[in-house]
């Protein structure tokens, strides 16, 4: 039987998405930081919690597609935890003021 390998250029090309939107994210988020108050307190706090979270999903994710038997799944699926959350928190930070 012919092991299954990852898509790696969906991979890369998804990791470079990933990098750039990222970058956006932390300039809202630092944008918003810079403006002080209130609303950076809770972005700070939020920022925190949202990593440790994010960590903790794409781990359970990929160690999801191990037990599986579907480890060349493993990589696009912890990837795709990090896409969803950037994606979320840049529709979020660029709406708001």
């Amino acid at each position: 039987m012919r092991r299954k390998r990852p898509n790696w250029t969906k991979l890369v090309t998804d990791s470079m998405k990933l990098g750039f939107d990222a970058n956006r994210v932390v300039a809202l988020r630092l944008a918003k930081l810079a403006r002080g108050g209130a609303s950076a307190k809770a972005e700070s706090r939020l920022m925190v919690a949202e990593k440790i979270k994010a960590v903790m999903d794409a781990q359970n994710a990929a160690a999801r597609s191990l037990l599986l038997g579907q480890s060349h799944l493993a990589p696009e699926r912890a990837l795709s935890v990090y896409k969803k959350r950037v994606r979320k928190n840049l529709t979020r930070l660029a709406r708001r003021p």
